[in-house]
């Protein structure tokens, strides 16, 4: 196993969660102020496509399979 491979795991986790977070804060219609920034439901909707879209990316790239030049060899 690659540490990199399981890093890209762990993290593909983690922004699923995030990303989950975002829809749950979007479809509530909540509106959040933190530390000044005042974030409306448009904002947790697009979050939650970049963060869903990352953690796609890292879920391919961490469990993807050796590919067929690997196997010819």
């Amino acid at each position: 196993m690659s540490l990199a491979k399981e890093i890209a795991k762990f993290a593909c986790g983690a922004e699923a969660f995030h990303a989950c977070m975002h829809g749950y804060l979007w479809l509530s219609g909540t509106n959040l102020e933190v530390f000044g920034i005042h974030q409306t439901p448009l904002w947790n909707a697009l979050g939650g496509v970049i963060n869903g879209l990352a953690s796609l990316s890292l879920g391919i790239y961490a469990w993807r399979g050796a590919g067929r030049s690997a196997v010819a060899q």
